[in-house]
């Protein structure tokens, strides 16, 4: 046999018995092709389809399909034919749990063509990512990698992988998510890693956006690059696998820096990589009216409902030459209102508001918080 795969798998052609053709013999495979290798998403099982050309003679042979190996799944195997070959229906033989057998047609004598798939589990994967960005710049650089471990005891040679996003499926390209290819990896022995390219250098549009946000630290101006996804493609359809990202700030043809983060990419999403408090920009943030009002009273005189009214200002002074837009974030619960004169977008439990500050000045927002309680809740 002419690949190491075959060592722990085995297709082989048993002739039926017949008068024309006297007792049955067992004949090798004639050749072996690629092995293709399908990685999924959250699990350690992979699909495995490997490619051999058989000999045959005319009329009914047996197919057979053996293994050495605990890992593989017996009720997964499928054998499939592009060939004019008729497969019937899979058999098991007594008494050996590792070992199938199929009644094929033949047209003729000769060598046909054959495609075994099964799933095997141990092959487990992790991917790991690196973006590139040039501060000035609207552009990234993405790229991914993906570690493969082979724990199936089945060594792989030969092999074309690639990552899949989903459960597995036999169904050869039926019904199956846009796959990315492993690029590089031609051998995986039994017990070993192997780290390759699974995507590709990809460039994505960025904006440097400045952003506040309440609920984490209110006299703190965040940097934040907002990623825009493609507009064709794969990743326009289908999210990345999460895992680590070495996020590298480029200044001039040199590693100005660089931190570690997570890739967490939903498909045709925008997404946000978080580069770090920005000092240049000074916020205070003053509260310069609490009180409550509008009180309701049940019967007894009790105090049931009341509104407190809270007025805000902040002040955000800028050292930069530049002008900066600011975004600035506020909880906004669904009993409270808000009132400003601002531009805001009323969001799920947020405010968005937008403000701009004059490079080497300052501006104000103001805004006012009417957060109801008991019977002045509204209905």
């Amino acid at each position: 046999m002419t690949s190491r795969i075959l060592r722990a798998v085995a297709v082989t052609a048993l002739v039926g018995a017949c008068a024309a053709h006297g007792a049955p013999v067992v004949q090798q495979v004639a050749e072996v092709g690629a092995v293709e290798v399908v990685l999924y998403s959250g699990t350690p099982t992979a699909l495995v389809r490997q490619q051999a050309t058989v000999r045959l003679r005319e009329g009914l042979n047996t197919l057979g399909f053996s293994w050495a190996t605990d890992t593989i799944d017996a009720a997964s195997v499928r054998l499939q034919s592009p060939s004019a070959l008729r497969i019937g229906e899979m058999t098991r033989a007594a008494g050996d749990e590792r070992h199938l057998q199929w009644s094929v047609t033949a047209p003729h004598a000769g060598a046909f063509p054959l495609v075994t798939s099964f799933l095997v589990k141990g092959i487990k994967w992790s991917p790991s990512y690196r973006m590139v960005w040039a501060p000035g710049s609207s552009e990234v650089q993405l790229r991914g990698w993906v570690t493969v471990t082979n724990d199936s005891g089945l060594p792989l040679d030969g092999i074309r992988g690639q990552v899949v996003l989903g459960r597995p499926g036999l169904a050869a390209g039926e019904g199956e998510q846009p796959a990315f290819p492993i690029m590089g990896i031609a051998a995986l022995p039994a017990g070993t890693s192997v780290r390759a390219a699974f995507l590709p250098t990809m460039t994505l549009g960025a904006e440097l956006m400045h952003r506040i946000d309440s609920e984490r630290a209110a006299e703190r101006v965040e940097r934040l690059l907002v990623v825009q996804p493609p507009e064709s493609g794969a990743l326009a359809r289908e999210a990345l696998p999460k895992g680590p990202m070495t996020f590298v700030i480029d200044g001039d043809g040199l590693l100005d820096d660089q931190f570690e983060t997570e890739l967490a990419y939903e498909a045709a999403e925008q997404f946000d990589v978080a580069l770090g408090p920005d000092r240049d920009i000074v916020v205070e943030r003053r509260l310069l009216e609490q009180a409550k009002r509008d009180l309701d009273f049940d019967r007894l005189g009790r105090v049931c409902g009341f509104n407190t009214i809270e007025r805000y200002e902040l002040v955000a002074r800028s050292y930069r030459d530049e002008p900066v837009e600011l975004e600035i974030m506020e909880t906004v619960l669904e009993t409270w209102d808000f009132d400003t004169d601002a531009l805001h977008v009323i969001g799920e439990g947020k405010v968005t508001v937008h403000m701009s500050v004059p490079g080497r000045g300052d501006s104000v927002l103001r805004f006012t918080l009417i957060k109801h309680s008991g019977t002045r809740i509204p209905d």
